[in-house]
């Protein structure tokens, strides 16, 4: 069955959000509208939401869980709370209800996958599993498997405790292999340091995040050959320098004759990510006034699409929605993730240059809410500005 282009995507559409999409820009009163080229809903969802629409159909009236966030974007996990589905894992988590699932349970897996211990408690409680792991999740699964094969320890560019990360250390450590995760290339730099033996491995150790290893890790012997994989939503440009910079630790280190018997490298960014950061991009290369992106605050690849903004030099803010936009603009600090509240986010220039993007688990109907809010407080504001139609 195909799950692309679903219906689901429908019942979260915006005809604002589709007619700036087709024209990039839009003047309302004192605002000019840019829109990138790509953003929002990717396959990806799409197809995990679709899958979850059809099990309510196939398994109507039996239990329905969620391991935990179907994506990250509290409008849709909300709106499959209030379709009965109950979540496992979380803030919204039933207490119990992991303990006592039996054969009568259906169990979604997220987008993100899941970890290997999970797999195999819930194929012992005899649940039917609805898997809807994205494919391009599961390319970096495949790359680590390959890299253990071959004899080497697995870097991944990726956050700590996030659930596709947290299933591709699972998988790495069920088959008895090592990982090392890095978040920036401030982190990258430490590793670095070590490869190159500048730094001993108490202090490697001690300057990354807890958990960034995997257990019983002997740095000295476990980091003579290493592969690069990334979560598939991090920074490309990141991801990219990262590996460079390991590569470049190497060569230093054993000489670029070495290198191929002992460094991988293989891009396992997201299509869908990558084009939602280079649209992100061209947007901001029109240096707009203000670049509000739109997801929530636990996604990924909408704190990075923040970042696109900030490094070309925009003043760029990651919101979750209409809610946020106020007189002390509430958005989320791009590298603490500290909920913050700016109190002169609007530019005093009139017109104003207002850029708009959405993570890829952001529905068009929340993005365009966002929007239409914008334009309200601005004619609130300056009451010459007109309505948007």
């Amino acid at each position: 069955m195909k799950f692309e282009n679903s219906e689901v995507r429908l019942t979260y559409r915006s005809a604002l959000v589709e007619e700036l999409r087709a024209a990039g820009s839009k003047i309302v009163g004192d605002l000019e509208l840019l829109l990138p080229s790509s953003l929002g809903f990717c396959w990806g969802v799409d197809r995990a939401l679709a899958m979850v629409e059809q099990a309510r159909l196939d398994y109507g009236g039996r239990p329905m869980w969620l391991i935990s966030s179907i994506i990250h974007n509290p409008r849709v996990n909300s709106d499959l709370r209030a379709q009965g589905i109950g979540f496992l894992r979380g803030r919204h988590a039933i207490a119990g209800a992991w303990e006592q699932l039996g054969s009568n349970d259906v169990v979604i897996v997220p987008a993100f996958s899941a970890t290997v211990e999970d797999m195999n408690y819930l194929r012992q409680r005899g649940v039917t599993v609805v898997d809807t792991t994205c494919p391009w999740v599961i390319k970096p699964h495949k790359r680590t498997l390959k890299y253990l094969k071959e004899g080497f320890t697995t870097i991944i560019h990726g956050t700590v405790g996030h659930e596709e990360t947290a299933a591709t250390c699972s998988l790495i450590e069920s088959e008895g292999g090592h990982f090392v995760v890095v978040y920036s290339i401030e982190e990258t730099e430490v590793l670095a340091g070590f490869l190159e033996g500048t730094i001993d491995a108490n202090y490697l150790h001690e300057n990354l995040r807890v958990g960034s290893f995997s257990s019983g890790i002997d740095c000295e012997q476990d980091l003579q050959r290493i592969g690069v994989i990334n979560q598939t939503t991090m920074l490309a440009s990141e991801s990219r320098a990262i590996g460079d910079r390991l590569k470049a630790a190497l060569i230093k280190r054993d000489g670029e004759p070495a290198l191929a018997k002992i460094f991988r490298d293989f891009d396992t960014i997201c299509r869908a990510t990558q084009d939602n950061q280079d649209a992100a991009a061209a947007v901001a290369q029109l240096k707009p006034d203000l670049y509000l992106v739109v997801g929530g605050y636990d996604s990924s690849n909408t704190k990075n699409l923040a970042r696109v903004g900030r490094r070309l030099g925009v003043p760029a803010f990651h919101i979750e929605g209409p809610h946020c936009i106020q007189d002390a603009l509430e958005h989320r600090h791009r590298e603490s993730g500290e909920i913050l509240y700016e109190a002169a986010w609007l530019p005093a220039i009139r017109p104003i240059k207002v850029a708009f993007t959405a993570g890829a688990s952001t529905p068009d109907a929340l993005l365009g809410e966002v929007i239409e809010r914008l334009v309200e407080y601005v004619e609130k504001r300056l009451p010459q500005a007109n309505i948007l139609s």
